[in-house]
């Protein structure tokens, strides 16, 4: 059976997605050259998206999760924002990011 999700680890013999190893959202957005302004929970930036002057992509600093009210853009963590910002799969996304898990 093929599952749209990672298994948990328990059932995948270890291998797999670790949320715990994630990136923290600001310091992977300083990473990629987004500069996040403001100390809040939701904070505005420019869009890596589409061609943008002004801040128009919000993003959850706690969760990831982020939606562009410029070019409609939207996700529901860093993995989903990582996977449309370098055009690559979950599971790719999931091992730049460092949180896959290879026993």
């Amino acid at each position: 059976m093929k599952y749209s999700t990672p298994r948990p680890p328990h059932l995948n013999n270890g291998k797999g997605l670790n949320k715990a190893l994630l990136p923290d959202v600001r310091e992977y957005l300083i990473a990629q050259g987004i500069e996040p302004k403001g100390r809040t929970l939701w904070i505005k930036v420019v869009c890596p998206f589409h061609d943008d002057k002004a801040p128009s992509l919000s993003i959850n600093t706690q969760k990831g999760c982020f939606k562009c009210f410029a070019c409609e853009a939207k996700g529901g963590d860093i993995i989903a924002f990582h996977m449309q910002l370098k055009g690559i799969g979950f599971v790719e996304a999931c091992k730049q990011l460092g949180a896959w898990e290879e026993s």
